[in-house]
């Protein structure tokens, strides 16, 4: 597939990845001036997030009360008398070098006789963990293409353009624009993070090797507990060398001892506000109904309207066949993508709101994009260019069409679609997006 922008070489396409990154960030900088009825860039879910990252900078503690009164957000008690926040302190976590630098400007620009709040929510503070966002999934969009390049060494146009799809035709890039408070972003990063430190198994790693697995595997599970899935591709790397014997059974309990601790170590934080919160190490703080194991809905989670993954993002369907091809290439990381795949679909498929309420399509199946750019790739190379670029276009464009559909509100952000919203009606969203402009 020969690249219309003619990216013949790595540092081309990390250069374009890049200013996919900088459209992004722009596209959001331009939403800022809007009004918004509660005066706040952070929204839905990011608002708890970003409760903990204030939390953590200014108040050093695990009372959200003043900071939730702050944003405008009720929440129940829990026994141990302080306001629940079910939500992972990974994302809060990786926001704080920002939060600090608004901090910094915010301080000069009150230094300088511009008078600006100091307490941590204003426009100033929550764009900066939004950009934050923007440039950690950007991080992990070239981390995974560096990822493929290394794993298939396939040509890097298709490589490129594969990022490109998984970035502009799944939920992902509504989620960098429209709510990059949201954790999505941060869950590319993660995941992006952990493909590049894994691959390729060897038994010839080192100590550190082992250490960096186990940090980049924690930090999966810190920013979103589903991902954390992943867990079990080092544990089960490790089982495989053993049974080979290219590990002695000394060295392979060594490095699950480091793996297990540097993993924990990474995690200690979200055991702590747990305990703080919840008054317990371990807890599931959405409650105990909030999975129903016995009848998950799976076929639902990937075709219904109502924000099935696959109706939604017909990209994931390729990325899907991808994986029968990239079986024949490369047994060891289809294995790891489908394992990642099946578990995350059952997983989202047993929660008890499986459609994620207000959700731009399959937003829970986000941290699965960097590991599908390695068979989207696959699928690519053995697709004819004129083929490939058509899909791609398409998928692209309609992902597009409906991102403009549901932001601007012509159809329900929770409730199943009809099926001439997902077809007709999406179609002609230019046309009413038009009309309402020229009223």
């Amino acid at each position: 597939m020969r690249s219309v922008l003619q990216i013949e070489t790595d540092r081309q396409a990390k250069y374009w990845l890049t200013i996919s990154g900088f459209i992004c960030a722009v596209a959001f900088l331009a939403t800022v001036p809007f009004p918004r009825v509660d005066n706040h860039l952070v929204g839905s879910d990011g608002v708890r997030y970003y409760a903990i990252t204030r939390s953590l900078v200014l108040d050093r503690d695990f009372d959200f009360a003043n900071d939730f009164k702050l944003l405008g957000v009720t929440a129940a008690l829990t026994p141990t008398g302080l306001p629940s926040n079910p939500y992972g302190i990974g994302t809060a976590i990786l926001w704080i070098p920002f939060f600090l630098l608004a901090h910094l400007v915010s301080l000069l620009l009150n230094a300088s006789g511009v008078a600006v709040p100091l307490n941590g929510v204003s426009y100033i503070y929550e764009a900066s963990v939004c950009l934050g966002t923007i440039a950690y999934a950007t991080t992990g969009f070239i981390l995974a293409y560096d990822a493929a390049r290394r794993t298939l060494q396939g040509p890097i146009p298709n490589t490129f353009w594969s990022v490109i799809g998984m970035w502009w035709a799944t939920p992902a890039i509504y989620y960098l624009i429209a709510e990059p408070s949201m954790s999505h972003g941060l869950s590319i990063f993660t995941m992006a993070v952990f493909l590049f430190t894994w691959y390729p198994p060897s038994p010839n790693r080192s100590l550190w090797d082992w250490m960096k697995v186990g940090i980049a595997t924690g930090l999966v599970g810190l920013v979103r507990w589903q991902d954390g899935l992943i867990v079990l591709v080092p544990l089960t790397e490790l089982t495989w060398w053993l049974l080979r014997g290219r590990l002695g059974l000394p060295r392979a309990a060594g490095y699950l001892s480091v793996v297990c601790m540097t993993m924990l170590l990474v995690l200690s934080p979200q055991f702590l506000m747990w305990k703080a919160v919840y008054g317990a190490l371990l807890t599931i703080p959405q409650g105990n109904d909030f999975f129903s194991w016995t009848s998950p809905h799976v076929l639902p989670a990937l075709f219904s309207t109502r924000h099935g993954l696959v109706l939604w993002h017909p990209i994931f369907l390729l990325a899907g066949l991808g994986i029968l091809l990239l079986w024949r290439k490369n047994r060891a990381i289809a294995l790891v993508i489908l394992y990642m795949c099946i578990g995350e679909l059952l997983i989202n498929a047993a929660a008890s709101r499986w459609w994620a309420d207000d959700a731009f399509g399959g937003r829970r199946f986000v941290g699965l994009i960097p590991l599908l750019v390695i068979p989207l790739t696959v699928l690519l190379t053995k697709t004819k260019r004129e083929w490939a670029t058509l899909a791609l276009v398409t998928l692209i464009v309609w992902n597009g069409l409906s991102f403009a559909q549901y932001r601007l509100g012509f159809v329900s952000m929770s409730e199943p679609l009809t099926i001439r919203e997902t077809t007709i009606d999406r179609l002609l969203v230019p046309l009413r997006l038009l009309q309402k402009i020229l009223r």
